[in-house]
């Protein structure tokens, strides 16, 4: 397959973020867009490659980086999990994966943020067509308010897709049970949804891997309960073990949210965020918890190590 084609241009932010001023977060957006075939008609911008993209009916696998001073956290496991994701739709990458690290890495040096939220999404109109796109965001940090007090989370009546239904590993741009989920409302200071499975055990967060503290162990929902095996989850469960404290992937209950000692919820861009509320019950005395925090730390000390 031929080497694609490079362009790019500057396209405005257009997520909505419901808690906080987007401005403050994010603050600039670029697209890059790759046809997976030489022979593709060009696109006259990565613009409206990109709007092509998403309103035209096409299957689209995707992964969530971030970068710090121009590093990327975790590139290879999140290229690694999207070329999996690829796979379970039948639909192997068009390109290496060292090949996709190298034009990840060009996009953010094209991009002048150094500090960015990247999206890299692969896409499929048939079986001969599609595109590779990178959308980099800068991203300033959330709240340090939300780490020192927590966030508070809710569970939806909308259930978690069953594993007959739609395999959790593949990351893929059909998000309905978000979409559905955003339906049933949502108050200002809710942070996320909970998702829950058939069996009404605790799944995961709308964006989330879900973690809980009880009698010095951490706690966390197996992967047969119907979740993502998180990039920044696996740090999280081997910084615990390395640090002694004993990890249990099990099935959960919202009950044993609500009697948690700790609770915290991890994904690429938060990190680990403290969790003090879950459906207005307040977990223990209603603060960030010494285990959270002191994971919190050591995380942040791994991606220093990890990026160098």
């Amino acid at each position: 397959m031929s080497r694609p084609i490079y362009r790019w241009e500057p396209v405005s932010s257009r997520i909505q973020f419901p808690r906080e001023n987007m401005k403050k977060l994010f603050t600039k957006q670029r697209a890059f867009s790759w046809p997976s075939s030489a022979k593709k008609k060009p696109a006259t911008s990565s613009r409206s490659a990109e709007l092509s993209i998403q309103f035209l009916d096409q299957v689209s696998c995707f992964e969530t980086l971030r970068a710090y001073g121009g590093k990327i956290f975790c590139l290879d496991a999140h290229l690694a999990r999207l070329a999996d994701s690829c796979a379970g739709i039948g639909k192997p990458p068009p390109f290496e994966t060292d090949a996709l690290a190298r034009w990840v890495k060009a996009a953010l040096l094209k991009s002048a943020c150094p500090d960015a939220m990247i999206r890299c999404s692969l896409h499929w109109k048939n079986e001969l067509e599609g595109a590779w796109l990178v959308i980099i965001r800068k991203f300033l940090g959330y709240p340090r308010r939300w780490y020192e007090t927590g966030v508070s989370l809710s569970t939806t009546v909308v259930k978690r897709w069953t594993l007959r239904a739609q395999n959790p590993q593949i990351k893929s741009s059909v998000y309905m049970n978000g979409v559905l989920a955003e339906l049933d409302g949502r108050t200002a200071d809710q942070h996320e949804f909970i998702f829950l499975n058939e069996a009404a055990a605790v799944a995961e967060g709308s964006v989330s891997n879900l973690f809980i503290v009880k009698t010095k162990r951490l706690l966390t929902p197996a992967v047969s309960s119907g979740i993502l095996r998180g990039v920044t989850r696996a740090a999280v469960i081997d910084l615990a073990k390395k640090s002694g404290l004993p990890v249990v992937e099990t099935i959960l209950s919202r009950h044993d949210f609500y009697s948690a000692d700790e609770c915290f919820m991890a994904n690429t861009s938060s990190e680990v965020l403290p969790v003090v509320s879950v459906d207005t019950r307040r977990i223990a005395d209603g603060r960030p918890g010494l285990i959270t925090e002191t994971l919190a730390r050591d995380f942040k000390k791994y991606v220093t190590e990890k990026l160098g």
